[in-house]
């Protein structure tokens, strides 16, 4: 296929750029010192005895995905050793964060053919996993030529993403052949798939479901248990540029009528934390109104706003909290999974621009468990303790009434290695 070939002459005469392009990333802290080696396919860690599971994550969200289903492979293969690749510095991080069984942490190799190469002849996976929507042609290709099985798990196609790839027909058509299997995480993109001629497509439901209740260390936030008692918390999560300054200025709007609500502001990505502290100042926040959490735990009568720059902490404010204010979907980002906050019995606002959640958002929305937000006047709900409480109910119940993913997935990797 002439877009294939054309792809791969480029990435092949592309590659010296990737180091100044790596060095970049690296100025803007979105890459991690000493790792450009694996981006390019080398590895210092040897290749365990056994056979390997090779599960590739690209960031936070399909790491999350990934983790359900290395419990149940856990369990299934614990002969298996498991790689898991990922593309992102904050996915290292809250893997690392984890503390998996048995799991080997490697950067994604870039989608040069030599660098695929390179790390397939050091890792010899017995099966390769990818996680959504990553459909990266070099590896797909070269896993293909030594008989490797390979999933696409968890699938994820957006209808922007349908109709970029429709331009090039053959092209996706052969790519998305070379899976063994296909299982999709809802029928929107099992259906999207079909039209870019997928084949035999299952449908699991979101491994996301699947996650336990995000864990915390209860002695760690001793002190701001002490201190934050008269506090009513209010969590704005996963947050991303453009959307933090709209909800500082509804939050200072929300302060008029409760005085005692506190705001804790989780970016998407923490290592924004310098941007957020001066979207607050410049909020109307003085220094001595909000902490930095990698500085301190210890709130006063003044403290209004707790900045999560941290990995690993949120299932704690949202335990804490009765409503929460979830990112991504206020600008056109997709916005991002609502059943970890539901968990904690938690009313769960969005954007209108979640359609990479369209199943959970929708279901949540029509048992009362989450609300839209089309003007942030709307939030003025969160004073109603009655219908506020209602709503986190709703959204516990619906959250433990979906799941089962990660087991199904299994199975299959399980059949697919007996085959093999």
């Amino acid at each position: 296929m002439l877009t294939l070939k054309f792809y791969q002459i480029v990435t092949s005469f592309i590659k010296p750029i990737f180091f100044i392009y790596f060095i970049i990333r690296l100025l803007k802290n979105k890459e991690q010192k000493g790792k450009l080696f694996e981006r390019m396919g080398f590895s210092k860690i040897k290749k365990p005895p056994g056979k390997l599971i090779w599960i590739h994550a690209a960031s936070v969200g399909e790491t999350l995905s990934s983790f359900p289903l290395i419990d149940q492979l856990n369990d299934s293969l614990p002969e298996f050793n498991i790689l898991l690749t990922t593309g992102t510095k904050t996915s290292r991080e809250l893997v690392l964060e984890r503390g998996l069984t048995g799991v080997i942490h490697q950067y994604f190799p870039w989608d040069i053919k030599s660098y695929c190469n390179r790390f397939l002849d050091h890792w010899k996976p017995d099966i390769s996993v990818f996680i959504e929507s990553e459909i990266w042609p070099n590896h797909l290709i070269q896993i293909k030529k030594r008989g490797i099985p390979i999933l696409l798990v968890n699938a994820r196609i957006t209808e922007k993403s349908k109709n970029n790839w429709i331009k090039f027909k053959k092209t996706i058509e052969y790519l998305l052949s070379i899976f063994s299997i296909i299982i999709s995480q809802d029928n929107l993109s099992k259906n999207r798939l079909e039209i870019l001629g997928g084949k035999n497509i299952l449908m699991y439901g979101n491994l996301k479901h699947d996650s336990k209740i995000l864990p915390f260390d209860l002695e760690v936030f001793k002190e701001f248990e002490e201190s934050s008692s008269d506090k009513i918390v209010l969590v704005a999560a996963s947050t991303h540029p453009g959307e933090e300054e709209i909800i500082l200025e509804t939050f200072t709007m929300l302060l008029t009528s409760k005085p005692n609500l506190f705001l804790v502001l989780a970016p998407r990505h923490p290592d924004r934390r310098a941007d957020v502290i001066k979207k607050v100042i410049s909020s109307g926040f003085s220094s001595h109104e909000f902490i930095l959490r990698s500085n301190s735990l210890k709130v006063n009568d003044n403290t209004k706003i707790c900045i999560l720059d941290s990995i690993g902490e949120l299932g704690y404010f949202y335990k804490k909290a009765n409503s929460v204010i979830l990112g991504g979907a206020f600008e056109k980002m997709g916005g991002h999974n609502p059943i970890e906050a539901a968990h904690f019995s938690n009313a769960i606002f969005t954007g209108p621009n979640f359609y990479n959640f369209e199943d959970e958002y929708n279901n949540l929305i029509n048992c009362n468990g989450a609300k839209v937000i089309y003007d942030y006047g709307d939030l003025s709900i969160i004073n109603d303790n009655v219908t506020i409480k209602e709503m986190g109910l709703n959204s516990k119940n619906y959250s433990y009434s979906v799941g089962g993913s990660a087991n199904k997935v299994a199975s299959k990797i399980v059949g697919l290695l007996n085959e093999n």
